[in-house]
């Protein structure tokens, strides 16, 4: 079921599965409902860079993210005007900070790099950065989002052990009170556009690199 309130001004939330779904809908209530909506991703989305057309009508993947932006696939959206056809002005993708979630992002800038460049030029895409390590001891909390920082942390205080270490494995190891604390923060990656984005948007995606 999709979520949302129809305004160009908003922000649709991907998701990476139903749970981390739960966890955005929980998120929203700090941030309200007005100017967010969520859609779940089921697994991961097509590599669209050398789909045919047929191929991608056929995708009920992509038919839904199509449909719940307002997405044409005719439309290049170079315009301001041509924009406000569209049901949300940003997308936002929530999957984990492991080797898939990092995956299932650059699925969906490769299909806005490939069917709808200009977008992405504009920072229509965006990703909500979650820990992947919080240690607390007493009132005092630390939260890692890589864990480069983590471990240079841990070198750095001797009496690491006597820290309470939580390891998220994905989103849905989050709790309702954590999906309030990522709403009201608002970490974030932007995705901005540069001149090497077109060479490694290639590298990565196009079979026959």
């Amino acid at each position: 079921k999709l979520e949302h309130q129809r305004s160009n001004t908003g922000t649709l939330i991907l998701t990476e599965g139903d749970s981390a779904k739960a966890l955005a809908v929980a998120g929203m209530s700090v941030v309200g409902r007005d100017l967010f909506g969520v859609f779940p991703l089921k697994g991961k989305l097509l590599n669209v860079r050398d789909a045919s057309m047929r191929t991608l009508a056929k995708n009920a993947e992509i038919q839904n993210i199509v449909n719940a932006l307002g997405l044409d696939f005719k439309e290049k959206y170079e315009t301001a005007e041509s924009r406000k056809k569209l049901r949300y002005g940003h997308v936002m993708i929530m999957a984990d900070q492991d080797f898939d979630g990092s995956h299932i992002k650059g699925l969906v800038l490769n299909m806005f790099h490939s069917m709808w460049p200009s977008l992405m030029k504009l920072n229509f895409i965006h990703a909500m950065i979650t820990p992947i390590v919080k240690v607390t001891k007493g009132k005092k909390v630390h939260s890692f989002f890589n864990l480069t920082d983590y471990h240079e942390w841990i070198e750095k205080t001797s009496d690491y052990k006597t820290w309470k270490t939580k390891y998220y494995k994905g989103l849905g190891t989050s709790n309702t009170s954590e999906a309030k604390e990522y709403f009201k923060d608002m970490k974030m990656n932007h995705f901005l556009w540069s001149d090497l984005t077109n060479e490694s948007m290639n590298l990565a995606f196009n079979k026959k690199q």
